[in-house]
């Protein structure tokens, strides 16, 4: 894009607020020549999600113009170091596309540069000098961290299928492998072409990659149908824990309040990880038509799925052996972690798309349909469909969307609870004293969590038809527990959105003091961060923050329109 002065005097005045840099912009003095930093941060920029450098512009002197900046020298400096200008003088290898905008303030000039983010196929960025391993930067925050090996080899491989999982197991052998899960995974393939012209147990093995040809136990074969596969990689296993605050080690006392390595074969893996994860939610209860039945709070099909997809699309290169998937459980959600970053071209826009890329092929095809127990339960389904049922089933609960998270060298899956949430949902329900369904009891939680919402907003995060949706919301108008506010829009009625105080600081609401309860001192947090924490839907956590900052409790990092904007708890 290119920057106005006006444009550029917000940021500049965000950052005076804010005391340093960030993620997005930083600022370079520059004032002969550019500095070997300039180039790291271009390299963090293009291989994170892109930046913006403000060259001319100190950060020791207040976010100011500096005096006697050269924008011409410097801009031409800048382009050959791109590789735009002297070829002898580019400095980076995999250079990204950038816009240069020049700028003044208070009469000084300075050139503001807006960095794009390479695309996977050109990633990593480095200086060429130095090379991939000491030369490649990413971006944290105000900082351009030096990649790492792992990282480095991600971005490297994000377009190689990985040939980890057919490598062959040392010292393994077919007594390595569990006769009965074995029996699956052929009688899964029975009839199919892959086994057709094999007669001994042994070929069918071979032609199913679970061993070569020679008989040597492949890594995928011991992992779909191993007896013990951490006999050879112990960290090969799910880790489930239990935190009993909403961060890891912080609150006094235990450091997790369970945990359970599971292991085994990964179809038994991942069945004892769902089981220990469910064991650690809570178990309410659902009416569903004329009876009712008990699901874990997060529904297991859906953590089967999440915690199944870690085990499949995870990075088995050795760099990656001594990692395992983690399972951390919260008060407020659950997140899943594999090594490995996004694979094949896949990004957090295109993730629920539902296309199937997976770098482990062979894997994948073992452990594909094959039924984990007696009722033919199946571990993963493949095919693409996960992602998307899993976030069909998370909306359908009133959940809210799972948040997926991607560094280079490692991906997560972020799943909500309702954790202190669900009990106050209850009595709030409880408090609008009148009988509801279950559907009209999560609509009315979506527009309790949302402020409003249309008829089609509803049909997405219920997945109900449009006409039923329509129904539902007549039926709590005529309840005058909702409103309609135009045409197939609808807001909570005033008499149930209002807030009373809460009974803890005098003149708080009950909103106000949950936020002010997960707000810090030290740490600033975006809305979002804050809603989710304190179990808030954004327009009231937005609301309950104005009237925060407005009394002084809270400070405001950035202009209200900003989208940088964060908030601390006043010491």
């Amino acid at each position: 894009m290119m920057w106005t002065n006006d444009d550029i005097a917000e940021v500049l005045e965000h950052l005076r607020v804010q005391g340093n840099d960030d993620a997005r912009f930083e600022a370079k003095s520059c004032a002969r020549t550019i500095g070997t930093s300039v180039w790291e941060s271009v390299s963090a920029f293009a291989n994170t999600k892109g930046g913006v450098l403000l060259l001319g512009i100190s950060e020791d002197g207040d976010f100011s113009p500096v005096p006697g900046f050269d924008a011409n020298h410097i801009a031409s400096q800048f382009m050959d170091g791109m590789g735009d200008g002297n070829p002898q003088g580019a400095r980076l290898t995999n250079p990204p596309e950038y816009d240069v905008s020049r700028c003044e303030q208070n009469g000084l000039s300075f050139l503001v540069i807006d960095i794009h983010e390479n695309g996977i196929q050109h990633k990593p960025c480095y200086l060429t000098a130095r090379g991939p391993q000491t030369g490649g930067y990413r971006r944290m925050d105000d900082k351009d961290l030096r990649l790492s090996p792992t990282e480095v080899f991600e971005m490297t491989h994000a377009l190689t299928p990985s040939s980890a999982d057919r490598m062959v197991v040392p010292e393994a052998d077919v007594s390595d492998l569990n006769a009965e899960a074995v029996d699956r995974v052929l009688a899964e393939h029975r009839n199919s072409k892959a086994l057709r012209g094999t007669d001994t147990r042994l070929e069918r093995m071979t032609r199913l990659n679970m061993v070569n040809k020679v008989g040597e136990v492949r890594l995928a074969g011991l992992l779909a149908a191993g007896q013990y596969p951490q006999q050879y990689y112990p960290k090969l296993i799910i880790d489930v824990v239990a935190h009993p605050g909403v961060e890891k080690s912080a609150v006094e006392g235990p450091r997790f309040v369970d945990r359970v390595q599971c292991d085994g074969n990964m179809p038994e893996a991942i069945e004892q990880a769902v089981e220990a994860i469910a064991k650690n939610l809570r178990a309410p209860t659902f009416v569903v038509g004329v009876g009712a039945r008990t699901d874990s709070e997060i529904p297991k099909e859906v953590l089967r799925e999440v915690v199944a997809n870690a085990v499949v699309h995870r990075e088995y290169d050795a760099q990656f052996l001594g990692e395992s998937v983690t399972v951390d459980i919260y008060p407020d959600r659950v997140e899943v972690s594999n090594p490995g970053g996004l694979w094949g071209g896949v990004t957090l826009a295109t993730i629920g798309s539902g296309v199937s890329c997976c770098r482990n092929a062979t894997l994948m095809q073992l452990l594909h349909q094959i039924p984990y127990d007696d009722a033919n339960d199946v571990t993963v389904e493949g095919g693409g469909s996960g992602i998307p049922l899993v976030i069909r089933e998370m909306k359908s609960r009133a959940l809210g969307e799972p948040v997926f998270r991607a560094t280079p060298d490692r991906f997560t899956v972020v799943l909500g609870r309702y954790g202190v949430e669900q009990q106050e949902n209850r009595d709030w329900l409880d408090h609008v004293g009148v009988p509801l369904t279950r559907h009209e009891r999560m609509a009315l939680l979506l527009l309790k969590r949302h402020g409003d919402m249309t008829v089609p907003q509803l049909h997405v995060a219920l997945y109900l038809d449009s006409d039923d949706i329509r129904v539902i919301l007549h039926r709590l108008v005529q309840a005058r527990l909702a409103d309609e506010i135009g045409p197939d829009r609808y807001a909570l009625a005033e008499k149930v959105d209002g807030e009373e105080p809460s009974g803890g600081r005098k003149g708080l609401t009950a909103s106000e003091s949950a936020i002010l309860s997960v707000l810090s001192a030290d740490k600033p947090l975006d809305v979002h961060e804050i809603g989710r924490r304190s179990g808030r839907g954004l327009p009231t956590t937005r609301k309950a923050l104005s009237r925060l900052v407005k009394r002084g409790l809270v400070l405001a990092t950035a202009p209200p329109r900003s989208r940088n904007r964060k908030y601390l708890l006043k010491r």
